[in-house]
Parts: structure tokens; sequence; C-alpha cells
């Protein structure tokens, strides 16, 4: 064989497995949306996309604590329900005032997330704790009690889906020194799925937050949430272009790796401080809409 062969037979090698590897990454990508509004189930836009996977975020307390957010989490998981979709249950901060601030004890964790799983058999996935290194949270300074939250979790439905650690990328180094101390603690096994919320890599045009979680954590890494963002002051003044191609830039991410497994879009309905919505308030389709919906049937094509 020539060398000119060699180097054309090479060559050709490259492409395909280059072409096998991007295909292979994209026919495991799932889509999902985020929105605690039950009424995006029936909205007809929505209904185009045929995903057929949701996120919820609630109080770590709901199902002990009559009142709106369990309300609310009745109505929502009811509407995802009869819609056919497959609901992802992020626990949060309590809902009640005075307790927004609370590290609840592993015990009392352990009690509210049971009474969480019996009042809801049907849902099977589950995160421990929404964005739990960000200081929003009161988990901010606490990873050992974040991995005991999720053995908590784990204990608690055995056979469910657990998330290990859902974090935001916007302090990368943060998040690589939280996610190292959350898996000391956590203990063997060594948790093998995780969930990022790439805001900064997806809206500032970077890779840097999913490049460090990639390398730090084993296994799988679902994208729990994310979204271009149309605006969030002052940083990010109101852009339908730059919507777009943050929305573009989210799809390169999670697309880069074939261990990013899942994404779920957040959010539906435009509106408010932050806002990433897909929707005008008014529920006519944003621009960004458009780029999405394209790339959601393009990842069900292949």
């Amino acid at each position: 064989m020539t060398a000119r062969r060699l180097l054309t037979l090479l060559t050709l090698l490259t492409v395909t497995a280059a072409a096998a590897a991007t295909t292979a990454t994209a026919a495991q990508l799932t889509i999902g949306m985020g929105d605690e509004h039950p009424q995006i189930f029936t909205d007809p836009l929505l209904q185009r996309l045929r995903l057929r996977k949701a996120r919820l975020v609630t109080g770590w307390d709901t199902a002990l604590q009559p009142g709106a957010q369990r309300t609310a989490a009745d109505q929502y998981l009811a509407a995802a329900r009869r819609a056919g979709y497959d609901v992802l249950v992020s626990f949060a901060h309590s809902s009640n005032a005075g307790r927004v601030r609370t590290l609840p004890s592993a015990a009392a964790y352990a009690k509210a997330v049971k009474a969480f799983v019996k009042r809801y058999p049907h849902v099977r996935t589950y995160s421990p704790w929404d964005e739990v290194n960000t200081c929003s949270e009161p988990t901010c300074h606490a990873p050992r009690m974040a991995a005991a939250y999720y053995r908590a979790l784990q204990r608690a439905c055995r056979s469910c889906t657990v998330i290990a650690a859902e974090v935001l990328d916007t302090d990368y180094t943060e998040m690589r020194s939280y996610l190292r101390q959350f898996i000391r603690y956590a203990g063997p096994p060594t948790p093998r799925l995780w969930a990022l919320h790439p805001y900064s890599d997806a809206n500032r045009f970077r890779t840097i937050g999913t490049r460090t979680m990639l390398a730090t954590v084993p296994g799988t890494v679902w994208f729990t949430e994310v979204g271009g963002l149309y605006s969030y002051p002052p940083s990010f003044p109101p852009s339908t272009s730059r919507q777009v191609r943050a929305v573009k830039q989210m799809e390169r991410l999670a697309t880069g790796s074939a261990r990013i497994q899942r994404l779920y879009y957040y959010s539906w309905e435009g509106g408010g401080t932050f806002d990433a919505g897909l929707t005008w308030p008014s529920g006519k389709a944003r621009p960004a809409y458009s780029t999405f919906a394209s790339w959601v049937a393009r990842q069900r094509g292949r």
C-alpha cells in the first residue's frame, strides 16, 4: 500500500469514526421541558415538540406542608401525567417563609421525601436538591449534608433514578471543589449520575463549566436546567437575537459529549426578571422557539 493510499484510508477511517461518535451522542440525548406551570401541557406549541420529559422544582418538605406549594405540586404532576409526561422532581428550599434558609437534618429530610414518594408513586426520577452549590440554597456550604440527602432519597425510593448532585456552573472552580467534597462524603459506591445547569456556558458562549463538570465526576451527566436568556438585567438586556445564539450554544454543549444524555430546557413561558422563555407572556412563540423546535426535530430524526 502506497503512503498516499494509506493516508487516504486513515482519513476516511477518522471521518467515519467521528461521524459515528456524533450520531451515537445525538441518539442518546433525551430532551425535556422545565417549567412549574401545569397549563404548559395543553399548549399546542409544546405539544408540537412531542416531548415526554418534564421537570418540577418543589420544596423538600412539600408533602408535609399543606398549602399552596403542595397544591401546586398536585396540579402540576396530575397535568403532566394526563399528558403522558415522565417528571423529574428536583427538591429545593422550603416554601415556608420561616424555613427558606433552614438546612434540614438528614432525618427530617428523609421523612419528608418518603412522604413525597408515597404521595406521588408515579414519580420515579428525582434530584435531592436543586443547584446545591449556590448560596441561594442552604446547602451552599454543606456538601456533607447534600451527600446525606442523596443517600436518604435513594433509600426512600430504591427503584427510582436518583441524581447525585445538581449544580450551577457560574463559578466553575467552586463547583469543582463542591463536587469533589460531595464525592468524598457520599462514600462508595461513587455516584454515576450527575446534573449540571450550564447557564453561563450557554449564555456567555463558553465551555469551561461543562468541561470542568465532565472532568470532575464519573458517569452520566444531565443538563437538568438550561436555557437561552432573553433578558436578565443588568448583564443581559432584552434581545431575541442573543437568545437564539444562546440556544444554539446550548445545543452544541449538549451534543459535545456522549456522557451528556439528557437536557431539560428552562423555561417555557417568558416574563419576569429572569427570562429564558421560549414563548412571549402572550403565549406566542419567540424566535428562539423555532431554533429549539428545529433542534428537537433533528435529534428525533437521528
